[in-house]
């Protein structure tokens, strides 16, 4: 065979295998990651101390308030509460971490609209149930003890809190309030994640839990799910 036509096969087949290699590579980007795939984003634990607008300071540790008391307030929603965590402490508002609770109120009516496609009902549907939600965890910790664990890191641009809320169910048998929330079809899994005091569970095992209650909860039409078209 001529060196010409040689050559000229080889360089046909060079750029062959090279579409064929981009082919691939393409491939492989565009291809859906598993949901339990996908890394859970937490709030990191940095050592040292930073203090935040309200002029508390953001702590490496959880501190846990055992002997929290629940302030009722109008601007009270089922994940975002008025607590006074004990006797020398002032009022605080706290946000619940992993969880986003019905909202309550038309206050903020993209995220509204958000939890109503999520969850398959109407915008009005959400507020109704974010009412009874508010309800249920109004009655809930006025009626069990409770501890707020929160290391006074602070929601962007407000004078709140993220903390974790455990609800003594029964004796000696503590339940965090994001699960009981999602458990009874009254909020969904998202947020801001963190790791967990005095658990041996990592903050993705948690989640991970959380979303097999949900969808315990939709199958049983718990809560809100009990509308939803989905």
């Amino acid at each position: 065979m001529p060196l010409r036509d040689t050559l000229l096969n080889l360089a046909i087949t060079c750029v062959l295998v090279l579409i064929i290699v981009l082919a691939a590579i393409l491939l492989k980007e565009s291809r859906p990651v598993p949901l339990a795939a996908l890394p859970i984003p937490v709030a990191q634990v940095v050592p040292g101390q930073a203090t935040n607008d309200t002029g508390r300071t953001s702590l490496p540790e959880f501190k846990i308030f055992p002997k929290a008391r629940l302030i009722e307030s109008r601007t009270n929603e089922a994940d975002t509460l008025r607590i006074k965590v004990s006797d020398t402490e002032d009022e605080h508002i706290f946000v619940l971490y992993f969880v986003d609770a019905l909202d309550a109120s038309w206050t903020h009516p993209q995220r509204v609209q958000e939890q109503g496609r999520y969850f398959g009902v109407s915008s009005q549907r959400i507020v109704d149930e974010g009412v009874k939600a508010g309800q249920y965890v109004t009655q809930l910790l006025k009626e069990h003890a409770f501890s707020v664990m929160t290391r006074w890191e602070e929601v962007p641009d407000r004078s709140r809190f993220y903390a974790l809320i455990l609800v003594e169910i029964s004796p000696g048998k503590p339940v965090y309030l994001a699960d009981l929330l999602v458990q009874q079809g009254y909020a969904r899994l998202a947020g801001v994640t963190t790791t967990l005091p005095a658990d041996a569970r990592t903050a993705d095992e948690y989640a991970l839990e959380l979303q097999a209650l949900r969808r315990q909860a939709q199958q049983k039409k718990a809560g809100i799910w009990a509308a939803s078209k989905l």
